[in-house]
């Protein structure tokens, strides 16, 4: 099996997020959206925390598919320029 293959397998290599370290401005960003959302919820009623927390995961669900597009459209791309190198390798030569 090859080594990235492997790495995949067991965990080493991810490409998702949680190998990443926050910038201070995504993490900025979080920290003031998860304050909002614990002042709004303060606010409400059970019912409307129940729709507060549909909305919120309905968001995040949608984010996630937007990045996995996002990600499949960039390892295509990366795939295509490879493919270009190589059926071209002696261009520079």
């Amino acid at each position: 099996m090859g080594k990235i293959l492997e790495a995949f397998l067991t965990e080493q290599l991810r490409v998702d997020s949680g190998t990443e370290r926050k910038s201070p401005q995504h993490k900025e960003v979080s920290d003031r959206g998860c304050e909002l959302q614990e002042k709004l919820a303060e606010r409400l009623n059970d019912e409307e925390k129940a729709i507060l927390t549909q909305l919120v995961d309905t968001l995040f669900d949608e984010s996630c598919y937007d990045a996995e597009l996002k990600f499949q459209r960039g390892f295509r791309l990366g795939v295509l320029m490879v493919a270009e190198i190589f059926a071209e390798q002696d261009m520079f030569l």
